[in-house]
């Protein structure tokens, strides 16, 4: 028997990590061809980001190590590699995963030999058979690999089915690290289906745009494996989850399983954009038990050239706007997102693509990501990067919410968009720091209800607002300058991809700068509320409005170790602001209101409360107290 290692080492989050699915899929599939079995030996998928000499120590006689690599690993897999091939020459090393592209750079490397290019199962399987029977790769489809010093292409392989794929759950493949690691919590992936009929070309989703489904019986069969397993989170790796009226039944299971056993918590699907009233059902189904964080209502961009550029299409405004009221009549958050740097966008349309998002109603989340150039995206083409003048900038990788461990010996790195034909440097970094101040004072909701009466009562626009704000606090002397003035510091000239913020009194991971944001003005509500009175008071006229709707406001914002609040305002903002959520706006009632919110939990230490509101929660909007009915 010859011994065959999978590696797929990812970062642990917090006291979790995910287990090594893409490997998992791949070595359960080997397993089940009797001739592979027969011949090869697989041992237990190496996962964990231990020393590269604690790994190599623990593998005996390697035939074959095979390599999933995708951002967050490729230095630690090249470097692991490259030590197993110095101690074992003849064991042959295969990369494969996201970061594997035809243009075959890592078969530069002398200690890299094949790689396995797309979908895994049958190509490594087929791979086996081949090195099995003779050392002729030249019919083995979908690798690339070295002939007397010579890259060598083969052609592509495209599965047309993935119905007899065995799940990695059900045949055991995770068994032994489960029982080899009794305290580790673990998080997972399945999928439902597999492929992308769209083409976006910042992404890599798939390189298959025709999509398969797995059959029900092994999807149900994998839903009741991590409910059994007291699975918290689970992460559906669907490209487009709701395309299928299936879906609605997978949601119905999964609820039914929660309900059994109280597992998972969490199921993140990421929705598909064009079936709005399945993704409606779904997203209420899953948030009838608290599982889902949110409906993704996104955009990742509002500019129309950007669109064109990345060959996309989005929903219309008044489309957008008329969702929106049907999930808040429902009491279901959703959430968008841009991406910052699409090809054709401007520092002005994408600010103002954020408070597009206000005008319509977007109020309890979005989420900003800067646009990485993916190896097998049709944007890092060398053609497309030419077109559109991109300038990549190679920063050491920001895993947010993962471990603030010390700095790793082997980092790894991301290729993002600095800067286009349209969005300068400086562009980048006002745009960056203007995402930062809406997500951190509106989308988390520090300012929100301010932001919303100024829009319908005082004329003010959301631009206008944050636009200001953002200046004031830049030019602050109290903590909200030193804050922001030391976020555009590190955006203006850090390449070590330190872009997060980290304080332990939060936990011993890092957070969004937002984020960061929003805890540290929590932690210290003295100042926040200085900044408060110094920004937006001189705003008002009506001072007696005012001194209501701070106390509304101020109030409405989740703190640690409170039960809730019930207080008296003059005004019935409850229903105020619930109207405009509904599409529905009305006058300020001037009215003496009890208002009323309710904790589901009491947070007795910081950590908790970040992890579980702002990290947890946030898409589902938990960082504010709900009205009272």
């Amino acid at each position: 028997m010859k011994n065959v290692y999978f590696i797929q080492v990812g970062f642990a989050f917090d006291k979790s990590v995910y287990l090594p699915y893409a490997t998992g899929t791949i070595v359960a599939y080997c397993k089940s061809r009797p001739d592979i079995a027969a011949e090869y030996d697989f041992k237990e998928i190496i996962f964990r980001r231990d020393s590269i000499e604690t790994i190599v120590n623990g593998i005996e006689s390697p035939y074959l190590a095979a390599f999933s690599t995708y951002v967050w690993n490729v230095e630690f897999n090249k470097a692991l590699a490259k030590a197993i091939k110095k101690k074992y020459p003849d064991c042959i090393i295969v990369f494969g995963g996201h970061s594997v592209s035809d243009r075959m750079e890592f078969l530069e490397k002398e200690y890299i030999d094949i790689l396995s290019l797309g979908e895994g199962e049958e190509v490594t399987a087929n791979l086996l058979t081949a090195l099995k029977n003779s050392s002729d790769l030249s019919e083995c489809h979908g690798i690339a690999f070295k002939d007397h010093g010579k890259k060598v292409l083969n052609p592509p392989h495209c599965p047309e089915s993935v119905e007899n794929y065995p799940s990695p759950y059900l045949s055991g493949v995770f068994d032994s690290i489960i029982e080899n690691n009794p305290e580790t919590m673990f998080d997972t992936i399945i999928e439902t289906n597999r492929g992308c009929p769209y083409n976006c070309a910042y992404c890599d989703w798939s390189n298959h745009k025709k999509l398969r489904l797995f059959p029900m019986e092994k999807v149900k069969g994998e839903i009741k494996w991590l409910s059994e397993h007291k699975i918290e989170y689970c992460f559906c790796a669907d490209s487009n989850f709701g395309m299928f009226a299936r879906d609605i039944e997978i949601a119905e299971y999964i609820v039914e399983c929660n309900k059994e056993n109280g597992f998972p918590k969490v199921f993140r699907p990421c929705y598909e954009k064009n079936s709005a009233d399945r993704v409606f059902r779904i997203s209420k189904t899953l948030n009838s038990r608290g599982l889902d964080k949110g409906a993704t209502m996104a955009y990742q961009t509002l500019c129309d050239d950007a669109l064109k550029n990345i060959n996309r299409k989005n929903l219309t405004m008044e489309h957008f706007s008329g969702l929106m009221s049907n999930y808040a009549k429902a009491n279901i958050p959703t959430y968008s997102e841009l991406i910052l740097g699409l090809p054709g966008e401007t520092v002005e349309s994408f600010c103002q693509g954020l408070c597009k998002l206000l005008r319509a109603g977007q109020h309890n989340s979005i989420s900003v990501y800067y646009c990485e150039l993916l190896p097998n995206a049709p944007m890092c083409k060398p053609e497309y990067m030419k077109k559109y003048e991109i300038e990549p900038m190679k920063v050491q990788f920001n895993h947010i919410h993962s471990a603030n461990e010390k700095k790793d010996s082997i980092p790894e790195y991301s290729y993002l968009v600095r800067s286009t034909n349209t969005l300068s440097r400086d562009g980048w970094v006002y745009a960056n720091l203007f995402s930062i101040c809406l997500q951190c004072f509106h989308s988390l909701g520090l300012l929100r209800y301010f932001a919303i009466y100024a829009y319908y009562e005082l004329g003010i626009d959301y631009y206008d607002f944050y636009s200001s704000l953002l200046d004031f606090c830049i030019k602050n002397n109290g903590m909200a300058g030193k804050l922001f003035r030391e976020i555009k510091k590190k955006l203006d000239g850090s390449l070590e991809g330190d872009w997060n913020h980290c304080n332990p009194v939060f936990g011993n991971i890092t957070w969004f700068f937002e984020e960061g944001l929003y805890l540290e003005f929590l932690y210290n509500f003295d100042d926040f509320k200085k900044l408060v009175n110094e920004f937006v008071k001189p705003l008002f006229k009506d001072q007696k409005i005012y001194t209501q709707l701070l106390k509304f406001q101020l109030n409405a914002i989740k703190l640690p170790f409170e039960n809730g609040k019930s207080f008296e305002c003059n005004f019935d903002f409850p229903s105020y602001f619930r109207n405009i959520s509904n599409d529905k706006p009305t006058r300020l009632n001037p009215q003496k209101t009890t208002v009323i919110f309710n904790a589901n939990k009491k947070y007795e230490d910081w950590p908790t409360f970040a992890k579980e509101i702002v990290w947890y929660g946030r898409r589902k909007g938990a960082t504010l107290y709900s009205f009272n009915d």
